[in-house]
């Protein structure tokens, strides 16, 4: 007698598996080598056959892109998660503790990701996604009155930006921590006690797409 056939939802959960697996097996091998490492060592390290890798993903690319929507819509879930806080201040200063922290962590894998990430028409729900949370932090910030009224989400973008390339910084003995003191300076700016005019004024949201 044959043993019954995996059913459907057994089988949509080993391929879910095993996509998870090989997208961060993918992201730590390009944070490592670069986006010209070897897709058998993205296979190997995610204890998959380089068949399974090409049938989810038919190249490089399809690849890289999955690897950045995942780390989009983890942006986008973790502020909408911060939005939630009925504190507006400590749920905008906990995003951006979170996503520098990720940030500094991740420095090979988001610069090999990075001109993906801003360039590719296929991102463009998931960045919107990104800049509708982390502008309604901001906009339920300013309605509190902790947050300066000249500030916009995609400041907010480029400011995570700021602070996280310290922790890129090649000097020997710099504190892997050492972003925390220029967060605190930032978050400081952002507060609207003694604002004064900035300028130029803030990026469109068409620099995002």
């Amino acid at each position: 007698m044959r043993p019954p056939l995996p059913s459907p939802l057994k089988i949509r959960a080993d391929a879910a598996r095993n996509r998870a697996r090989i997208l961060e097996a993918a992201a730590e091998v390009f944070a490592e080598r670069g986006l010209e490492a070897s897709t058998a060592e993205v296979a190997r390290r995610a204890g998959v056959g380089e068949a399974t890798l090409y049938r989810r993903f038919p190249s490089r690319d399809d690849l890289v892109l999955a690897i950045v929507q995942t780390q989009m819509d983890e942006v986008a879930a973790a502020a909408e998660e911060c939005l939630r806080d009925p504190d507006p201040w400590r749920g905008l200063e906990r995003f951006m503790h979170e996503m520098i922290a990720r940030r500094v962590s991740d420095v090979g894998a988001l610069d090999a990701v990075k001109a993906h990430c801003m360039a590719s028409p296929e991102l463009g729900a998931h960045r919107r996604r990104v800049l509708d949370a982390t502008s309604a932090l901001v906009r339920r910030g300013q309605e509190a009155g902790v947050v300066r009224e000249d500030l916009t989400g995609t400041d907010l973008s480029f400011l995570l930006t700021a602070a996280a390339s310290v922790g890129g910084l090649p000097f020997p003995g710099l504190r892997e921590d050492v972003w925390k003191r220029y967060l605190g300076v930032i978050l400081d700016g952002m507060r609207p006690e003694g604002a004064t005019k900035l300028r130029p004024a803030a990026p469109s949201r068409r620099v995002f797409g």
